[in-house]
């Protein structure tokens, strides 16, 4: 089988595999020996991890090899979040794999650090196959999107590769992927001129939101010929991924161990497999009903809230979905991109105002509402007639309304700093009375990473404040 129908198996209609208890995989089963990572590429959630960084424990590996060969599966990676490279004992893993009785042992890298020693070891260790994920073709632009210029190192590596390969005589593949953003999608024609005589074999894949981990794929990296809005995962079905703490996860871009079904420290990789927790999440993906997972994100092309499956293993992480690091890397390296527009808003009453300064906003780019929580309003303003949730409700709804998020002070500068907006759009009402202190300190902020206030006229004759008069006189 080559490399590209293994990607494409990954999410194809497979019938057979639908059921809470599927065949144990024969292939597709990654260990995580680190999560620990050399590169920041732009697209991946990696570098907004807070998950503490380690390695797994050698016992655990030996473990989880021996559980799984015994239970059918032949095929091994070595691989997930991490850079395989980083792990000194990485031969080792490999020549383990091959004495239980593997038949096929691989492994993906950014190459950076696949120097020739380390490639003599992996390979006369047992190693089959390896990938380089080479994620543009040229140097300045993969400077951009793996945020190291390795590009020329990385080349190199791979020319030995194949320099090794004839010298040995071993009969080892060697592949090259190239994950296609809007920056990268028109040059499939380069990746052949510059690697073509150095692979077996190159296969692109588009780019997504990453496990769920990275919603701004969606509107900032996205291809622009990319028209999906369901992606079918198979993952929960016919692969195992152990991560370096010894958990059995879901997928193997689970950066924070929100798809953990089973602890391997206290359960066995069968057990683990064929437990209640997996039992659940495959009913999910059967019913297609991933509300409140991270998988919804990823399936649906969604940005919604998502909790762990084991909370007790997972990292907390409130930035997990902040694309501020995305979109302020785009912004150093000059190219054109989606802006993110704040608005902050009280909303008590949705009167024409507030639709005349979203229509105004959503020119700008990618409206975020700030919601002005209850407090937030009681300090300046009269008891809200609605609470914050049925407010939010309101204002999600709205034509042009992207995202909303909690403002829980009159002061936007806690989340000026937390979501770095290019934008901040208010109305001019804010120039006097009880904000326009507020107003003086937004633009200062605002001006410390090139940000700017855009100020539509006040929509004149009506107000929220003077409705509730207006209600109270006359009720």
């Amino acid at each position: 089988m080559d490399l590209q129908e293994r990607v494409r198996l990954k999410k194809a209609e497979r019938a057979e595999l639908y059921s809470l208890e599927p065949p144990f995989p024969y292939s597709n089963f990654l260990l995580e020996l680190s999560n620990a990572c050399n590169h920041e590429c732009i697209f991946c959630a990696h570098q907004k991890m807070k998950r503490k960084v380690g390695k797994m424990k050698p016992e655990m590996a030996e473990s989880a090899l021996r559980q799984a060969y015994e239970l059918g599966t032949r095929e091994v990676g070595f691989y997930a979040t991490g850079e395989p490279f980083l792990v000194p004992e990485l031969p080792d893993y490999i020549r383990l794999a091959k004495e239980i009785g593997y038949e096929y042992t691989y492994l993906t890298s950014n190459g950076s650090l696949a120097t020739p020693e380390r490639i003599r070891a992996v390979i006369d260790a047992g190693l089959d196959s390896i990938k380089f994920s080479i994620n543009a073709p040229e140097r300045e632009l993969y400077k951009f999107i793996h945020g190291h210029d390795h590009f020329d190192t990385v080349v190199e590596h791979l020319k030995y590769l194949n320099e090794y390969r004839k010298e040995s005589g071993k009969q080892y593949k060697i592949f090259v992927t190239g994950i296609l953003t809007r920056f990268t999608e028109n040059m499939r024609d380069m990746y052949f001129e510059k690697f073509g005589d150095l692979t077996d074999e190159i296969v692109f894949k588009n780019v997504y939101n990453q496990g769920g981990y990275m919603p701004e794929i969606e509107y900032l990296l996205k291809c622009t010929t990319d028209n999906e809005t369901y992606r079918r995962c198979n993952l929960p079905f016919d692969a195992l991924c152990v991560t370096c703490e010894g958990y059995l996860s879901v997928e193997n871009a689970d950066y924070e161990n929100m798809l953990i079904v089973a602890d391997l420290n206290k359960v066995s990789l069968k057990e683990g497999w064929y437990g209640e927790k997996m039992k659940e999440v495959r009913r999910m993906f059967m019913d297609d009903s991933l509300c409140g997972t991270i998988c919804d994100g990823c399936v649906h092309h969604q940005l919604r809230p998502a909790a762990p499956l084991m909370p007790e293993l997972a990292t907390a992480n409130e930035d997990q979905f902040l694309d501020k690091k995305v979109r302020m890397r785009i912004k150093a390296a000059g190219f054109p991109y989606q802006k993110l527009v704040y608005v902050p808003m009280a909303a008590d009453i949705i009167h024409p105002g507030h639709i005349n300064i979203i229509r105004e906003a959503s020119k700008l780019g990618r409206v975020m509402v700030g919601l002005f929580s209850d407090d937030a309003i009681r300090s300046y303003k009269p008891e809200p007639y609605m609470s914050y949730d049925q407010r939010k409700i309101v204002v999600e709804h709205l034509k042009g309304v992207d995202e909303v998020v909690e403002q829980s002070t009159k002061d936007y500068s806690d989340n000026l700093r937390r979501y770095m907006p290019d934008i901040m759009v208010h109305g001019t009402d804010w120039r006097s009375g009880p904000l326009s202190e507020v107003r003086e300190k937004a633009i200062k902020l605002m001006s410390e990473w090139g940000g700017e206030i855009v100020e539509p006229e006040y929509t004149p004759n009506v107000s929220s404040s003077e409705l509730k008069k207006k209600a109270k006189n006359e009720s």
